[in-house]
């Protein structure tokens, strides 16, 4: 009962505030002009916010890629100072490190997921068990109230992270052996679904293993 959303809905929904707003009749004692001025200035406040939105979500990644391959999603750009990567997602998702059938992911990699839900999801993260970093390395989970930190061999652990949005980070040192690699599943469970965390990791456990489709870095999760 997963659920893949987008911005597409925020920006549907504001323009049909906008739209609403705009036919709203005003008192009859107020100024004809005064009443319509103000009626075009928070018009127009709302579109501006609308186009705001949909830029954030639609270029996030983007701003900073003029001089990197564009990749699915994102962009990265491997070079003799290494790997550096930004991806955006807005649904379901599970990320995995770089070159995760083979354990040996970039050395010198600084990359960035951003996963951005709709506002009536929770994030659940599911994080593979048996997940293995190489000395130096490191995944950052943050959100606006949360900072969760992961380095080599610690034992990681599935939450709630209680926001529809959050940033992870991952950089490394070294490239990591035949063993170095992660997964991390980020579930977008409405606020009304009362299962427990270990309920909704179980759900994705088997698509999670499986690992990405050839080099891929992500694969959406599937009802």
């Amino acid at each position: 009962n997963y659920r893949h959303h987008s911005h597409t809905f925020h920006k549907q929904w504001y323009q049909r505030r906008v739209r609403g707003s705009c036919t709203h009749k005003t008192s009859p004692f107020a100024s004809p002009v005064r009443a319509t001025m103000n009626m075009l200035r928070f018009c127009g406040s709302l579109a501006v916010l609308v186009a705001v939105i949909a830029a954030v979500a639609n270029t996030y990644c983007e701003k900073r890629s003029t001089q990197y391959e564009r990749s699915t999603h994102g962009w990265d750009k491997c070079d003799e100072n290494g790997l550096a990567c930004c991806y955006y997602f807005n649904g379901s998702v599970i990320l995995y490190s770089h070159n995760y059938h083979n354990g040996t992911y970039n050395p010198n990699t600084h990359c960035e997921y951003i996963i951005d839900i709709d506002w009536d999801c929770n994030l659940v993260m599911c994080v593979e068990i048996d997940m293995s970093l190489a000395q130096g390395s490191g995944v950052m989970i943050k959100t606006m109230d949360t900072s969760i930190t992961y380095k080599g061999t610690k034992t990681p652990f599935n939450a709630n992270l209680n926001d529809n949005s959050a940033s992870v980070m991952f950089t490394s040192e070294d490239g990591g052996g035949e063993d170095n690699k992660w997964s991390m599943g980020m579930v977008c469970v409405p606020k009304t679904d009362y299962r427990s965390v270990c309920e909704i990791c179980e759900d994705i456990a088997d698509q999670q293993l499986a690992g990405p489709e050839g080099d891929e870095v992500f694969k959406f999760i599937e009802d």
